[in-house]
Order: C-alpha cells, then structure tokens, then sequence
C-alpha cells in the first residue's frame, strides 16, 4: 500500500479519535488547512479559569489586609474620628496626584479603605446619601467603606448608581464591594429589578481590562438571577 500525506492524517485521526473532535475542518494535502477552533475555545475557557482563581485569591488577600487593619487599635494616634477621616481623605487625593498607578499606591489605598471602615461609622452627623453624590473622590469613597461596614439597604440605588458612574477604577471596586455586602443585607430577592438593570449596563460600560471588577459584578448579578428563580 502507498502511504503517502492523506494516509497518514487518516490514520492518525483513527487512532487518536479525540483529535478530530479537535478540529473543525481538516483540508487534505492539495490546501492543507486545520482549524483549530474548538481547541482555542478549550485553551481560552482554561485561561479564563484560571484567571478567575487567581483574582478570586487575590481579592481573599485584599479583603483581609482590610479587615485585619480595619480591627486594629491606633487610640495612640490622639485624633478625633472626623479629623481621621478628613486626613485620609486628603491623603487619597494626595496619592492619586503625585503616585504613579501600581501596587504601592494600591496597597495604601487599601489601608486608607480599612482605616476609613473602621472610622466612618463613628461619625453620627455623616451623610451618606450626600457623599455618593460628592464631586470629590475622597468623600464617595469614605461613603463606600461606611455602607461596607454599616449596609443600609435604603441606599441601595443611590450606591449602585455611584458605583455605575465611579470615574476611579480603585473607588469603583469598593463600590461594587459595599454594593454586594449591602445586597447580603437585605437579601437578593429583595433587590429591585431597576437596580439589577442599573448593574447589568455597568457591567456592559465596563473596560475589558477591568477583570476583576467584571468578575464582582457578574458574581453579584448571579446571585440576583438566582433569587429570581
């Protein structure tokens, strides 16, 4: 028997019948041509997997840096709560004009977060509702972190309409953490339709490197379905 190209790509798709699962066409030799389609789906579901887990453990580390400084002790400090917060607000504006973009200047802000956690509610006279429509980055984030550490489901659109229209990639993730803390709060079935809608189009305004803000929001959406039924 001659073997020649044809032969072989048989035989091998014989005995190995996964592979022509594989590909999508096979052109024999004269326009040899594989397709690799479904094998890109397969690599492509792998990768996002795995850039799932690794944000998923990525935001475990970050929530408990928070929660580990946000229970820490500075009564050494000797400031009031409201002059704390008024100097952690400045401080924020402050990093984001002379600090480039990156992990040191992440890693403050989330110690900024954590303090403010801790703080905020020990301010009686806070208007929450004014602060998530403040001009000034500062004052929204200090209202996300109050309604992460005292959800107020009354609030719940003001907050998810801020968290939509958020300009500061940073504030923006805390928002949409106080946003899913605050639906744990009054729980997803009692969530309006109009907010999920709200939440849906941020999700779609939402750049393509925001991979961890995408994975929170669709995490939360999940949940909304879910209890819809």
């Amino acid at each position: 028997m001659k073997i020649d190209g044809a032969t072989l790509v048989l035989a091998a798709i014989a005995v190995v019948p996964w592979l022509g699962d594989l590909f999508e066409s096979i052109e024999l030799p004269g326009g040899a041509k594989l397709q690799y389609r479904r094998l890109e789906e397969r690599v492509e579901a792998a990768e996002q997997r795995a850039e799932e887990a690794r944000l998923a453990v990525n935001d475990a580390s970050r929530q408990a840096r928070v929660a580990l400084v946000a229970a820490g002790d500075d009564s050494g400090r000797g400031e009031r709560a409201d002059e704390a917060v008024g100097r952690l607000l400045r401080e924020f504006t402050d990093l984001r004009d002379r600090m480039p973009s990156g992990p040191a200047r992440t890693y403050r802000q989330e110690q900024i977060v954590a303090e403010l956690v801790r703080l905020t509610p020990q301010l009686d006279d806070f208007d929450v509702a004014g602060a998530l429509g403040s001009a000034d980055g500062g004052t929204r984030l200090a209202a996300y972190a109050r309604l992460y550490a005292l959800p107020e489901g009354d609030l719940l659109p003001a907050l998810v309409e801020a968290a939509a229209e958020e300009s500061f990639p940073f504030a923006q993730t805390w928002a949409l953490n106080a946003v899913a803390v605050v639906i744990d709060a009054v729980g997803p079935g009692n969530v309006r339709l109009a907010t999920a809608r709200r939440l849906r189009s941020c999700l779609a305004q939402l750049p393509p490197h925001a991979m961890y803000r995408t994975q929170s929001l669709r995490a939360i959406l999940g949940r909304l379905e879910d209890a819809a039924g």
